[in-house]
């Protein structure tokens, strides 16, 4: 019988305390404090489940939920797509490939802050680029509901689309030729070379990127 080595253990122990310092230990430190009522003077008092009851019973709390399961599903409906359309239509060679990395990073490495601040400047009626303009058309996204809410949607479309485009490229470029020559050979069209070819290959790197996006988003 062939000798198991625990060596490797040792390498990944350090990853798995720093994962217990960064995860673990918060959120148990959050689950001490889900059943206990902290009072003024520092003073713990052990309640249970009375914070969960109080929240389940909580209309507040319902209509702030389907509200961010609208807005996660609005987000994967509109950047899953999108983000599979750009990288179909991504350079496979030349000089256009990093170009085209590089654009698509861009938006990824702007902090959600700066992003707000953007956008906010964008719509300002005395600066904004767009702000005269959505102030004409009646779109008003600081006192409407509505308006800001598909403000966010629009924000977080242009932030991370990227992301799931950049996905779906490493999961197009990973496709063997192969494939794509027999397609040629048995004259398939570009919408089946996509139903079965590129989404089916594409599937593990979608699901990564739905889980992502849904994460992020709700």
């Amino acid at each position: 019988m062939k000798p198991v080595n625990h060596r490797a253990w040792f390498l990944v122990a350090p990853m798995l305390v720093l994962v217990a310092f960064t995860a673990v230990i918060p959120l148990m430190t959050v689950v001490n404090y889900s059943v206990q009522y902290v009072a003024t003077n520092a003073q713990f008092h052990w309640v249970g489940d009375l914070w969960f009851r109080e929240v389940l019973h909580s209309e507040k709390f319902w209509n702030a939920l389907w509200r961010n399961l609208v807005f996660s599903g609005f987000i994967l409906a509109i950047e899953i797509p999108l983000g599979v359309l750009i990288a179909l239509n991504m350079p496979r060679k030349g000089w256009g490939v990093p170009v085209c990395l590089v654009l698509m990073a861009l938006p990824l490495l702007i902090p959600w802050y700066v992003v707000g601040m953007i956008w906010q400047m964008f719509g300002r009626v005395d600066i904004g680029l767009m702000g005269v303009m959505l102030r004409d058309l009646g779109y008003n996204y600081e006192g409407d509901p509505i308006d800001a809410w598909f403000t966010l949607i629009l924000m977080d479309v242009w932030h991370w689309t990227s992301l799931v485009a950049l996905l779906a490229y490493a999961g197009l470029v990973s496709i063997p030729d192969a494939y794509y020559q027999a397609a040629r050979i048995d004259g398939a069209s570009k919408f089946a070379v996509l139903r079965y070819i590129q989404l089916p290959k594409l599937r593990g790197v979608l699901m990564i990127a739905v889980l992502l996006r849904f994460m992020d988003s709700f």
